[in-house]
């Protein structure tokens, strides 16, 4: 999830709908947020930056580059390609700050390295996330382009709209960005802006080792690494606090997460699954059916699946329900505990399913549904 995939709604009633499209995530394991820390700081020492010219063996080590630190890219080596932009003769005599030192070589999450040349100045965002982190980092200020999806921060809303969930070629070159942060399925709508010699950079975090990987490449690709590592170190110790206390109410009650009001769920090897187990508590979707099938990363309950299942809790998503009443009054889940004991609660699944700098505000807002009380 990178703020793009919002929930369609349906009809609510005792028919399902056809599944929709889901985008699947890889397996992960899970780490805890201190380890996950120190996973990018690890990162970043081994070196973030290529430093120099272009003929230096050190590139930024990424999340396809330190398969000892984080998890690897799903694309394979023969698909890597390596991307060079130009760089632009400057007329500063002035050396720059250490970490604003360029060239610097990245590889973002399709396995692809690329050389920004220069510090980037105009630089476009085409999923909420990436602007998130942009702005997270301190570099707002060199956003020239982003989603009509962009809702956070406020500022974003004077800022050039560049598509939706598709990004809009013309719209990009139209801006002359010498940096765009794409997203996941805009790479055929990028492929123009890149050959014209912007760097462009694909993220698709699945897991809090790809958000924290995210920052870094970010930072390093924008010459912030100290915010980067600042920004990092900040998620993590919130993160942790936050699992500790849910793990020292010594409860872990069943849960079903509905992405939509058509029982669509998350399994394990989701983003969210991993918040779940952090939430401390019984994700009811990663089980195995009834009749054994394996459960998947993203896919559709059943309603006899979650009568089965008898969540204590039930947490729906704000962007489809506008209260707990059109599930509670559902005549097939009126004998759910969750629905029983007043355990439906309707969040804002935004903030959860947004793999950005406000992540910890996602777990926050999952613990506090999960255990009530707690925080």
């Amino acid at each position: 999830m990178n703020g793009h995939m919002a929930p369609r709604r349906a009809t609510a009633g005792p028919e399902v709908s056809s599944p929709r499209r889901r985008r699947h995530s890889r397996s992960f394991s899970c780490h805890s947020p201190i380890l996950l820390v120190t996973l990018l700081l690890a990162l970043l020492l081994a070196g973030a930056l290529a430093i120099g010219g272009c003929g230096s063996d050190t590139t930024g080590a990424t999340e396809s580059e330190t398969a000892d630190t984080t998890a690897p890219v799903a694309t394979t080596a023969a698909s890597v390609e390596t991307r060079e932009v130009p760089a632009e003769t400057s007329t500063s005599t002035e050396a720059a700050p250490a970490q604003e030192a360029f060239p610097v070589t990245v590889t973002d999450d399709n396995g692809t390295t690329v050389t920004i040349s220069a510090k980037p100045e105009r630089i476009v965002s085409t999923a909420p996330a990436n602007t998130e982190t942009l702005f997270a980092l301190g570099v707002g200020d060199r956003v020239v382009g982003v989603t009509s999806l962009d809702d956070y921060p406020p500022e974003v809303a004077e800022i050039t709209k560049i598509g939706d969930y598709q990004a809009n070629t013309e719209a990009i070159m139209g801006l002359s960005p010498d940096l765009v942060v794409g997203y996941s399925g805009n790479e055929e709508a990028l492929a123009p802006v890149a050959a014209a010699g912007a760097a462009v950079l694909i993220l698709n975090p699945m897991t809090l080792d790809g958000v924290y990987a995210n920052i870094a490449t970010i930072g390093a690709a924008t010459g912030v690494n100290d915010e980067a590592v600042a920004l990092a170190e900040s998620l993590g110790a919130t993160i942790a606090d936050i699992a500790t206390t849910a793990e020292a109410t010594g409860e872990s009650p069943k849960v079903f997460y509905a992405l939509d009001n058509t029982l669509w769920t998350c399994g394990p090897g989701s983003f969210v699954d991993e918040l779940l187990t952090l939430a401390h508590c019984t994700n009811v979707a990663a089980a195995p059916g009834a009749d054994g099938a394996a459960a998947q990363a993203y896919y559709q309950f059943t309603p006899e699946q979650l009568v089965a299942a008898d969540p204590d809790v039930v947490l729906l998503p704000g962007s489809t329900y506008a209260g707990a009443d059109e599930f509670t009054g559902d005549p097939r889940f009126t004998g759910l505990k969750a629905v029983v004991d007043g355990n439906v609660f309707v969040i804002d699944d935004v903030i959860v399913t947004r793999p950005g700098p406000r992540i910890a505000d996602g777990l926050k807002i999952l613990a506090e549904a999960i255990h009530p009380g707690a925080y």
